[in-house]
């Protein structure tokens, strides 16, 4: 009896994956992808202005544009509060915003693929920076319909599955699709047509994920009410007008100071601290400065902070309409948080920044692969289509053991599992690109991707686990404000740390005749031929000192994993559990 009840189970738990909701998250999931993968600098718009002749400065400049993503808890009390008219009533307030937001970033890319942005980059950049922001607010919405929308806790694991899988569908779609059909009229009379229609393919590919959205549930919990000022605020158009210009000039002061901390880009606090610092270039160069330059972003980042805390204070003894509603829009989904989760809200804040610390490290790896002798063909291989694969088997897994064992143990799992994972860099650091004839016959080369395969499927678990874990964090009414704060402030750590990834690497390999690096070095001696070897010399280093290098940096992003474990431990018990399943 109890066999039959355990696989009667089994079969619900598959079946949750196959349920209404589960597929019109999947084509949610899809059209979150769309607009964050075609603008900026992402692959195929970064190849679409070099095939046009744009420089390599321009196309990183134009990166800028989707910062909009790490900062839109700026503007996530309007998803919550506003209500669009006709759409609220006809559809909720989740789906009204997804489905305008869908609706712009298909008009978007159909007018972007109009443009030629080497002539008219000006009208070009100015569309990719909205297609951004309309990206930015369409995840708003869709992180708050998926948590509303779960008729329990588990169902969020499988929602948050079928998000991953449809993502990682758009990034297979954008980056590979444009590319094909740019070729297709490359050389012919219709050329100058070929990333035109590219783009305006990824426009109408965006009806597919409108149509999900219109056959969706409507939300369930009751949207949060529309704002309305105290009735004791003084009345007085000229302190408001000065109020309003006051506050939401610090708006835009906090977000270029986030935007240039998190971005490592000068471009957005030079309008008023360039000629501070001897204008544009010399306050980039501040910002690349070793080994200072990461401690000046922390600084403009914690800058941006501060200024949004400011935004949330009233005036001194003065009621205003201006001060109530900043307040109500920052100041009290951060009082909901730290009301409802008391005295294990810093414990659980410290966690989300810890927790996933030892991946944010490897923003290198791209760069070791190179290094160790592996040609693009094979990195892209592994990468980007083994990858794929493995991170949508993660995603998955991750849906399904939230629903069989629960998100604690889960989250215990890949607190592990991520820093153990980097065993596999260290096998390509220790053994270069050796491969085996049987597996080179057929393009494979099983250190690449076994390394790939196995972080790939760890990250992608812990990810789609940490997003259920922030998403039960939430309260009714402040939503789509607390997530978009969370998913956005918790990477801010790792992204500060990974700017010293390469300057450690490099600091190693220098020092491999000292101290410990100088008993690791000669570990390395089973390198395959040509691995490390070019980029070495380059540094003026042998190739097993750049191994050992990387080795000892993988060691570090191990080790630094240990504080996600700690931390797991601490908020999977006491207080901090309790609330969680208390609010939840």
């Amino acid at each position: 009896m109890a066999e039959a009840t355990i696989e009667e189970k089994k079969k619900t738990d598959i079946k949750a994956f196959f349920e209404r909701s589960s597929l019109v998250m999947f084509g949610l999931g899809f059209s979150a992808g769309m607009p964050n993968l075609l603008a900026g600098t992402s692959f195929t718009m970064g190849t679409w202005m070099r095939d046009a002749g744009v420089s390599l400065t321009i196309i990183s400049l134009l990166g800028l544009a989707t910062l909009s993503y790490a900062f839109k808890f700026l503007w996530a009390p309007l998803v919550d509060r506003i209500a669009l008219p006709i759409l609220d009533k006809w559809l909720g307030r989740r789906r009204s915003w997804i489905l305008l937001t869908q609706s712009l970033a298909m008009a978007f890319l159909i007018i972007l693929s109009m443009l030629d942005p080497g002539s008219q980059f000006a009208l070009f950049a100015t569309l990719t920076g909205f297609l951004a922001f309309t990206g930015a607010t369409h995840d708003i919405a869709v992180d708050a319909w998926r948590i509303e929308v779960a008729e329990n806790n588990d169902k969020l694991g499988i929602l948050t599955a079928m998000y991953q899988w449809g993502y990682r569908i758009a990034f297979v779609v954008t980056g590979a699709v444009p590319l094909y059909i740019a070729q297709y009229f490359n050389g012919n009379v219709y050329q100058h047509l070929g990333w035109g229609v590219a783009y305006a393919t990824m426009g109408v590919c965006m009806i597919v994920p409108i149509i999900a959205t219109l056959v969706a549930d409507r939300e369930k919990v009751a949207p949060a009410p529309r704002w309305r000022a105290p009735d004791d605020t003084i009345q007085n158009p000229a302190i408001e007008a000065l109020e309003w210009g006051g506050r939401l000039l610090l708006l835009v002061l906090a977000a270029c100071f986030l935007a240039a901390g998190l971005g490592g880009r000068a471009e957005p606090v030079a309008w008023f601290l360039g000629e501070f610092y001897g204008g544009l270039e010399a306050l980039q160069k501040s910002l690349e400065a070793k080994p200072f330059g990461v401690w000046q972003q922390v600084a403009f980042a914690a800058t941006g902070l501060f200024f949004i805390y400011l935004i949330a204070q009233p005036l001194p003894n003065l009621k205003t309409k201006a001060s109530a509603y900043f307040k109500s829009a920052f100041g009290e989904p951060i009082a909901d948080y730290f009301k409802r989760f008391g005295n294990a809200a810093t414990l659980i804040l410290v966690f989300m920044c810890v927790y996933r610390l030892s991946e944010f490290l490897l923003n290198i790896t791209g760069a070791m692969y190179l290094d160790a002798g592996y040609t693009k063909a094979e990195i892209a291989n592994a990468q980007k289509i083994f990858g794929v694969i493995v991170n949508a088997v993660g995603a998955g897994l991750a849906g399904w053991g939230i629903m069989r064992f629960g998100i604690f143990k889960c989250l215990i799992f890949g607190a592990f599992s991520q820093p153990l994972s980097h065993i596999g860099f260290l096998a390509i650091c220790y053994f270069g690109n050796q491969n085996i004839p049987f597996f080179a016959n057929m393009g494979i080369q099983p250190s690449l991707w076994a390394a790939i395969g196995i972080d790939n499927i760890s990250a992608s678990f812990a990810g789609t686990v940490f997003i259920v874990y922030m998403s039960r964090l939430t309260h009714e009414g402040f939503t789509a404000m607390q997530y978009a704060m969370f998913s956005s402030l918790y990477a801010l750590p790792g992204k500060i740390i990974m700017a010293l990834s390469g300057r450690i690497v490099e600091g190693l390999a220098h020092s491999s005749h000292t101290g410990v690096m100088a008993k690791l070095t000669p570990q390395f001696t089973h390198l395959g031929k040509g691995s490390f070897e070019l980029a070495a010399a380059k540094m003026g280093v042998t190739a097993q000192a750049l191994a050992a290098g990387y080795g000892a940096f993988f060691l570090y992003t191990m080790v630094m994993g240990i504080f996600g474990i700690i931390m797991v431990f601490v908020i999977s018990r006491g207080e901090a559990r309790r609330h969680l399943e208390e609010n939840s």
